[in-house]
């Protein structure tokens, strides 16, 4: 939907409200809380719900991205119609200048909507490319002095593996969904728990490059290997579904958020898997991601950094 299409369609907090409750529970309004049908429509305040059964009161925002939030629902909607319209992404200093507010609200806001975004019980099958992509920014040349008089040296970062960057391991079904999942060592013990966790072993077929954590995974799947000391693709035998998705993240990153901290960074790749697993989609993508979103809690909470301690910042290329 366009920015103007919501505007008109969900400009007040009441039609905002009658949608999520449609998209929630249908026509059976259920307790947010145990989950009874048995419920009445309070008169003082006609968003909330009394349950007969644990005799609380609840509204549709509780237990999802929208619960205790302040900022009115239409704002809610115009920053989700953003957020998805904008493919590459849009930073919170962006979205401030268009809603108003504070740059805090702005942050905050988006990163719930990324919760939303979160798509549980992935399961790629087929043929399926594996592949890992390392973030932290472009090797640079790293001058060292002892004082103002020593002779200053250069040393090269190293780039790929054995860098010291954050390192993510991807999947990717042809013509289908992608999975991530920051990895701090590409061990076979690690990469196999993620294959098993996101990939279906029956008939599918594993394409990976040489990289030799890879090898062990044959134990559980077929797996091609491609070798790209020679080629870059044999036929069918390549990834480049896999890294082309990497460089669309990276442009991505580069182009609208300029740095992102590694303890924020799966939010990041959960917003550019949902842009990527619904690239194809004809449907009103607007409503299909506030139905996903009500599933998800806030769970923004967790993420904070502890004793006031500052997340460092990653410059991404």
């Amino acid at each position: 939907m366009t920015l103007i299409e919501v505007q008109k369609k969900y400009n007040t907090q009441a039609k905002c409200l009658k949608l999520l409750e449609k998209l929630r529970w249908g026509k059976t309004v259920k307790c947010s809380y145990c989950g009874s049908t048995k419920t009445k429509r309070q008169k003082a305040e006609k968003n909330r719900h009394t349950c007969k059964n644990c005799k609380r009161s609840f509204s549709v925002l509780v237990d999802t991205i929208f619960e205790d939030t302040r900022l009115p629902l239409p704002k809610w909607f115009i920053v989700i119609a953003m957020m998805l319209n904008s493919k590459s992404g849009i930073s919170a200093k962006e979205i401030q200048r268009n809603i108003g507010g504070s740059y805090k609200t702005s942050y905050y806001v988006a990163m719930r909507i990324r919760i939303g975004m979160l798509i549980n019980n992935t399961k790629l099958g087929g043929m399926i490319e594996m592949d890992e992509s390392y973030f932290g920014g472009k090797a640079r040349k790293r001058q060292k002095s002892e004082d103002s008089q020593a002779n200053i040296s250069t040393t090269s970062l190293k780039r790929g593996r054995g860098t010291n960057k954050v390192s993510v391991a991807g999947m990717v079904q042809r013509k289908g969904m992608v999975k991530t999942k920051l990895i701090e060592k590409l061990t076979r013990r690690n990469l196999l728990h993620m294959l098993k966790t996101y990939a279906k072993q029956e008939n599918s077929i594993l394409i990976t490059d040489g990289f030799r954590s890879y090898k062990d995974l044959e134990s559980y799947i077929d797996r091609l290997e491609i070798n790209h000391s020679k080629s870059f693709s044999k036929g069918i035998v390549h990834v480049n579904t896999i890294e082309g998705f990497w460089s669309y993240v990276k442009n991505g990153i580069k182009g609208s958020y300029k740095s992102i901290s590694k303890k924020y960074l799966p939010f990041y790749l959960v917003e550019y898997e949902w842009k990527f697993n619904n690239r194809n989609y004809r449907g009103n993508e607007f409503e299909k991601y506030l139905k996903n979103a009500l599933k998800q809690e806030k769970e923004l909470e967790y993420w904070k950094a502890k004793d006031g301690k500052k997340v460092k910042e990653i410059a991404y290329n």
